[in-house]
């Protein structure tokens, strides 16, 4: 991952909404006491990846030089998502990227498979029901939602409402 010579670097490139300079958190840390942590930050709309089976991969990053957009191209050692990976925006589906750094095996400080289910929130609230019905109202109260798998079912005049 560059940097100078004898140096060892962690990378991370951080899909994050804008705002929140994550480079700042970790400016002069270590990682295991020896590597020093570069943080590349990006929204998910600013990369791009591919990853192969045989486990080469590489993460595609759009950066603003001098006014210039610009790609670079760099192979994490890790990555920290802050950011949801889908919403119904206009080029707001960034799964595939998610899936392919599952896919190339990068670790994340939080879990792919998690940042994956946040993309559904009814599959997230399912979720919390199952655990509202083993832990029990008093140890995990939920507000009572109701799901329908389309918006026709909500207004079927058989169901009463």
């Amino acid at each position: 991952m560059g940097g100078v010579k004898g140096e060892r670097k962690a990378a991370s490139p951080s899909p994050s909404a804008r705002g929140r300079l994550w480079a700042k958190y970790f400016k002069g840390k270590k990682l295991h006491g020896e590597m020093d942590i570069k943080v590349e930050q990006a929204e998910f709309s600013d990369l791009n990846l591919v990853a192969h089976a045989n486990g080469n991969f590489s993460v595609d990053m759009e950066v603003l030089r001098n006014g210039v957009k610009v790609v670079r191209s760099l192979k994490p050692d890790f990555v920290l998502i802050r950011q949801h990976a889908f919403s119904m925006a206009r080029g707001g589906d960034h799964r595939g990227i998610v899936i392919g750094l599952q896919y190339a095996g990068v670790p994340s400080v939080n879990s792919l498979h998690s940042v994956y289910n946040f993309c559904d929130k009814p599959w997230v609230f399912a979720q919390m029901v199952r655990l509202h019905r083993k832990l029990g109202p008093e140890e995990f109260p939920l507000i009572d939602q109701t799901f329908y798998p389309n918006h026709k079912e909500m207004f079927d005049d058989r169901r009463g409402l």
